[in-house]
């Protein structure tokens, strides 16, 4: 004989009330409908922290610069054309004032080599930019936009920011010379 409870399935009876849940109604107390909640914005933009109270504390925002464009160096058909460069400079590299650049470029790039006050990834950067735009400006046809990408603002950022009195005191003086240079162009 079998035992009772065995082997079967017990079946209870579930309030239908209990496994529900409620549902926010638009309807307020009253009767009276609220508005739907605020809609949530959202932006690839930073915020601008600024907090002044005990501390005095300001927090700036990065904002990354324009792009800047750069149309390629249109070649000949033939080896026996010349080249089209847009918005080209033509640089006299006989000049003394360009000798004076080139000698204070040297120096920089030679100081920066063995510079601690900047980190490995920014100063190896700007070596490979002042080392190109050192070659891009004893071309034939310099263009003003590269001279400036490769040389005129990373030697601003260098005699403003680089944190070594002798580096910003040769940045400083390798743009006087550049921009001498440049302004007798103009």
């Amino acid at each position: 004989m079998a035992k009772k409870g065995k082997g079967r399935k017990r079946t209870t009876k579930r309030s239908t009330k209990a496994g529900k849940r409620r549902r926010p109604s638009a309807k307020g107390k009253g009767g009276e409908v609220s508005p739907p909640p605020a809609a949530l914005e959202i932006t690839t933009t930073p915020p601008d922290v600024e907090m002044r109270g005990t501390s005095g504390w300001k927090a700036d925002t990065f904002v990354l610069p324009k792009p800047v464009p750069i149309t390629p160096t249109v070649y000949p058909d033939s080896p026996h054309g010349t080249v089209i460069v847009n918005n080209h400079v033509t640089i006299n590299i006989r000049t003394d004032e360009f000798r004076r650049f080139n000698t204070e470029i040297e120096l920089l790039i030679r100081e920066l080599r063995y510079s601690n006050e900047i980190s490995s990834e920014v100063r190896d950067q700007l070596l490979s930019e002042l080392k190109a735009g050192r070659e891009i400006i004893t071309g034939t046809k310099p263009q003003r936009d590269l001279v400036d990408l490769l040389l005129v603002k990373p030697l601003k950022w260098l005699a403003k920011k680089s944190g070594s009195a002798i580096v910003s005191k040769l940045a400083a003086d390798a743009l006087t010379w550049l921009l001498k240079i440049l302004k007798m162009i103009s």
